[in-house]
């Protein structure tokens, strides 16, 4: 990378800090009014802010890295991904969103533990304690896995920088302004950063087939490195798996599999919850589909983009494709956007695509860190020790944030992980299983129990990291080991057992009327 270049990378890094920070800073004029604003801006949200923040929370680096680097490695068969999460995001947005959103505003609810505590009024907190441990834990893990992404990033774009002062960069960034604004700064700066990655994500990928020839360049880059014995299945949308196997793929993380997670995802959901009215969810859902699939696409297309240059000959790839080849550590995979983009653009563009990292990162790790620090702040705090609402409750939450983002950084500041089985096997997978299938329940199935949602939610938390071990400890150097997606069969087993348990209890607790 030459040093022009990096001048302008970095210029543009530090004025985006700055103007985030600014809008955290100003945020704050707001926070201190009430706990509903602090928790959800009052109800207020439009469809355009809750559609795109809701959207950019969502992501994370997650799409930016680990999408694009997924998609360097495998080829065409990573478009999967985009009916997968467009199939997430439109049973949110047109089937769950509003229904959520009026019976919290019912209820007084503030959060997802809120909503399911004084649904069944219960009166030992079991419901509320078990919601927010698996938002603890789950977040802890995912937001960690955001300052990961950060550490890489810094590390690859600024020689001078190592790993750690990216992982430290980064969460001081999200810190200084959610720890100011609250979820008003956080959907206020996930909606400018949804406009930064569409800009990057999508006008990088169009610019590049433009100057290099279509999909008609990818192709024959792809043909050549299959036939040196470089890649498998690069070309085929479909893989050539059959059975189990294709069945698998399908369902797996990377296909149809990952949309079952989208109705558990507490920094999505307290998005619906915030909106100011019904009427704005159909507008919502349209804003946020179109977004997304834009934002996929351009993210596998950039990933089969910087395969082809690699394939080609292109110097900033080849450590790469030396890495795919030698065993594939995570670290070097994540890095092809930041090398594509940094040698292949303009600097003030290249800047603009850091910054579109930076934005992914931060508009998940900001939500995410809200959501859990509120969790204990309102849930745990107000509800079960103070039993009151008021300034000490948003301390609390504030203090709560800060520990957890530095708990945060203590998880990853030594070792890199890999992103995005860390998000999807993990973060992503015990919020689906725990709180999706309880949520669609209690929403919609007028003879769900309190019983069968404390079952359905415990094996929802517990099977997804059990699947995993069994697999990691047992299966992965089985010759003929299929891995199977933990968060389908997880999500499938904690809905049956809730039905199952809340039939064998209608005598107990069921859904109010």
């Amino acid at each position: 990378m030459s040093e022009p270049n990096m001048a302008v990378i970095v210029g543009s890094f530090v004025v985006y800090t700055l103007f985030i920070i600014g809008i955290g800073v100003y945020s704050s004029k707001f926070a201190s009014r009430s706990d509903e604003d602090y928790f959800l801006a009052g109800r207020s949200l439009g469809p355009w802010v809750a559609a795109l923040s809701a959207s950019a929370s969502a992501i994370s680096g997650w799409i930016t890295m680990g999408v694009v680097g997924m998609a360097f490695a495998n080829g065409f068969r990573t478009y999967w991904l985009i009916p997968g999460v467009c199939l997430g995001y439109a049973f949110n947005w047109f089937v769950l969103a509003a229904r959520l959103r009026d019976r919290s505003a019912e209820l007084g609810a503030l959060t997802l533990p809120d909503l399911f505590s004084m649904h069944f009024k219960e009166r030992i907190p079991i419901l509320r304690v078990l919601s927010v441990l698996v938002i603890l834990v789950a977040m802890l893990l995912y937001v960690a896995s955001q300052f990961a992404a950060a550490g890489t990033a810094f590390a690859y774009t600024l020689p001078a920088a190592d790993y750690w002062h990216g992982v430290l960069i980064g969460g001081a960034v999200v810190l200084a302004y959610t720890v100011l604004g609250g979820f008003r700064a956080a959907c206020w700066t996930d909606f400018i950063q949804a406009l930064v990655m569409i800009g990057a994500m999508v006008g990088f990928p169009i610019y590049i087939l433009i100057t290099q020839g279509g999909y008609g360049f990818i192709a024959e880059q792809f043909e050549a490195a299959e036939a040196a014995g470089r890649g498998q299945d690069l070309l085929n949308f479909m893989p050539q798996k059959s059975g189990l196997a294709l069945v698998g793929f399908l369902l797996g993380s990377s296909g149809l599999g990952i949309n079952f997670g989208y109705p558990g995802q507490p920094h999505v959901l307290v998005r619906y919850m915030a909106m100011r009215d019904r009427k704005d969810f159909l507008q919502g859902g349209i804003i946020a589909l179109v977004w997304m699939f834009m934002i996929l696409w351009g993210a596998v297309t950039i990933g089969l983009l910087a395969r082809a240059m690699a394939e080609g000959g292109a110097e900033w790839g080849v450590e790469i494709l030396t890495d795919l080849a030698n065993g594939n550590p995570e670290n070097l995979k994540q890095t092809a956007l930041i090398a594509f983009a940094a040698n292949a653009l303009p600097g003030v563009v290249a800047g603009m695509v850091l910054a579109a990292v930076l934005a992914a990162i931060c508009s998940t790790a900001d939500s995410q860190l809200v959501v859990a620090a509120s969790s204990v702040a309102n849930d745990l705090y107000a509800k079960l020790f103070a039993k009151k609402s008021g300034a000490t409750n948003m301390f609390v939450n504030r203090l709560t944030l800060l520990l957890l983002g530095f708990g945060a950084v203590a998880l990853v500041i030594k070792d890199v992980p890999d992103v995005y089985s860390f998000v999807v096997k993990y973060g992503w997978a015990i919020l689906g299983a725990a709180f999706g299938p309880q949520l669609i329940l209690l929403l919609f199935w007028k003879k769900n129990t309190y019983a069968g949602c404390v079952v359905g939610m415990l094996v929802g938390f517990v099977l997804p990291v059990l699947w995993t071990w069994r697999y990691t400890l047992y299966l992965k150097d089985h010759p003929n080991a299929i891995e199977i997606y933990n968060l389908p069969l997880s999500f499938m087993a904690a809905m049956i057992l809730n039905v199952l348990v809340s039939l064998a209890t209608q005598g107990g607790k069921a859904t109010p009327d």
